[in-house]
């Protein structure tokens, strides 16, 4: 669990800039700095929640506040996404931990263990598309 939260530290970290640097998309095509940080909630979210119905372990997602402002949404849309993943973790035990599953498509990680797909997912998943962030906020700037 400390491993995905650090990652959150680590996107958050990244989150300094206007709304117009986060929704601006590079010319040459691909996402936003919004689009990437709405993907990375909305994966850790469905993670979540189908791990959730494998083990068969009920806990609430956690919903969001709205906010105007993109950047303090964007930032509240994280934190809740892994409040989700902090009620899963409370919830499971060590042998589930150890459970194999497999992630329906358009998940890339086929088959393993819960503590794996959380670590990949929760974890280097997050500090991947956070370089993202910090490229494209960095090419927005300019």
């Amino acid at each position: 669990m400390r491993f995905g939260l650090g990652s959150r530290n680590w996107i958050l970290a990244h989150m300094k800039g206007t709304d117009e640097q986060f929704t601006w998309t590079p010319p040459e095509g691909g996402r936003s700095a919004k689009d990437v940080v709405d993907h990375v909630s909305w994966v850790i979210q469905a993670v979540c929640q189908q791990l959730s119905n494998t083990l068969g372990v009920e806990f609430e997602i956690s919903e969001p506040e709205q906010f105007e402002d993109t950047v303090a949404q964007l930032e509240e849309d994280v934190n809740s996404a892994y409040n989700s993943f902090r009620k899963l973790c409370e919830q499971m035990t060590d042998e589930m931990l150890d459970t194999v599953t497999t992630l329906p498509p358009p998940a890339r990680l086929r088959e393993g263990s819960v503590e794996t797909i959380l670590r990949i997912m929760t974890g280097y998943h997050v500090v991947h598309h956070s370089g993202q962030l910090a490229v494209l906020l960095r090419r927005a700037k300019d």
